[in-house]
């Protein structure tokens, strides 16, 4: 056998290209449901938010989605006193310090509307990057 048969054997194929979307930091997502009445402060409360995430995960506010159902049919604990229930997507930066802010910006936000801090729940999810779509196409490739 030809010494280049035997390093062509040896030789791992290529990894197909990345994809451009694989360098981007991701798209920190944040849905909130409520079911207290925001008003005409949702506008205010969805921007204030919004920035939190992006302070809190280090990633550009041009990535960061937030989303606020309000009026919900909700009970927590038996009682449908004032709550919240959330969830927050991101591409990493999901750390017990940097949950712990966030948590603690969204009970800020709330608590003017009657949501005690024991009422909000938010669960924190690092999403792998083929889990998470954007521009038809994951950031995975």
């Amino acid at each position: 056998m030809s010494s280049s048969s035997s390093s062509n054997d040896n030789t791992a194929p290529s990894p197909p290209p990345r994809h451009p979307h694989c360098d981007l930091p991701g798209d920190p997502s944040l849905i909130l449901t409520t079911n207290v009445d925001l008003g005409d402060d949702k506008g205010d409360i969805l921007k204030g938010l919004s920035a939190l995430v992006a302070k809190v995960t280090g990633k550009p506010e041009t990535y960061v989605a937030v989303c606020i159902t309000d009026n919900a049919s909700m009970v927590f604990g038996g009682t449908d006193a004032p709550l919240a229930l959330g969830c927050l997507y991101s591409l990493g930066a999901i750390t017990m310090e940097n949950n712990g802010k966030i948590q603690a910006g969204v009970t800020d936000a709330l608590e003017k509307y009657g949501v005690e801090g024991n009422r909000i729940y938010i669960n924190f999810f690092d999403m792998p990057r083929e889990c998470v779509g954007w521009n038809r196409a994951t950031f995975a490739g």
